[in-house]
């Protein structure tokens, strides 16, 4: 039951990359000169009880020119199992070039909580040894580091936010690389496409790729799909999803986004939203 938990937060970080590249990549934090704060709430087959459901929480301020500080907290819930994790990110920026070419480096701390409420599992038998007794909650220490290339046109970057491995929970050390850009069409539309790597040891190396169409930089529409490299677009054979994202900047300091996935599987799946 762990593992399905820490299988299901590493795909909730992944799908919230496009919103907030703090929770994969800790360089990220003071990558733009004003404090960022943001707010995300996912939820999945929305008809089943005790689906699963994650909402996170960052923010990010530059204090100098050169150094930035971010707080997070991540938490989730699916069935009896629950996971918060409160992380602290360091980032420092170095200036490369007179045309706003930065690099910046980062690290993560992070405390993580596991429990386990036995008292909505159901055991085939009574007395069931296994489920007779609550179980003391899991607390444990975790590192990330990484790194971002940005100026106003692109970005790429590297990240692990979890550098120790934990067989008991199957957590897993995933390698995640970040790229985008902003193409100008014309005095009304840019184009903003992304793309996300994610390797993970003895896993299919696993992408994600979106073009946002963004409309006086106020609304942007836009699809996204996940896939295995291997087969390059989602299937049922090999999984994957098709989505779409948007959005709108309801004021200079505040937006708020939305995002749909359809899942793709071998056999009929729930949809994700």
């Amino acid at each position: 039951l762990h593992r399905v938990d820490r299988r299901q937060r590493q795909m909730c970080i992944r799908d919230r990359y496009m919103f907030n590249h703090q929770l994969i990549n800790p360089a990220y934090v003071g990558a733009q000169d004003y404090t960022q704060l943001t707010m995300t709430n996912r939820s999945q087959w929305q008809q089943f009880e005790g689906a699963p459901i994650t909402q996170a929480f960052s923010i990010g301020h530059k204090f100098r020119s050169k150094i930035a500080l971010g707080a997070s907290v991540v938490h989730d819930k699916i069935g009896p199992l629950k996971n918060t994790s409160a992380s602290l990110d360091f980032s420092y920026h170095l200036n490369l070039n007179d045309k706003n070419l930065k690099l910046s480096l980062g690290l993560k701390f992070t405390k993580r909580y596991n429990s386990l409420d036995y008292s909505m599992i159901n055991p085939l038998e009574d007395f069931d040894i296994t489920f007779s007794t609550q179980p003391e909650n899991d607390s444990k220490i975790n590192f990330g580091t990484g790194f971002y290339l940005h100026n106003e046109k692109f970005y790429v970057g590297v990240g692990i936010p979890y550098i120790l491995e934990d067989d008991l929970v199957g957590l897993k050390r995933n390698y995640y690389l970040i790229t985008g850009g902003l193409i100008k069409l014309n005095n009304s539309f840019q184009l903003k496409p992304s793309l996300l790597f994610q390797a993970t040891h003895g896993n299919d190396l696993i992408y994600d790729n979106s073009v946002l169409v963004v409309f006086k930089n106020r609304v942007w529409l836009g699809p996204q799909y996940r896939a295995k490299l291997s087969s390059f677009l989602p299937n049922q054979k090999k999984s994957g999803y098709y989505g779409v994202i948007a959005g709108i900047h309801l004021n200079k300091n505040m937006s708020l986004g939305y995002a749909y996935h359809c899942l793709l599987y071998t056999s009929p799946s729930p949809r994700d939203k």
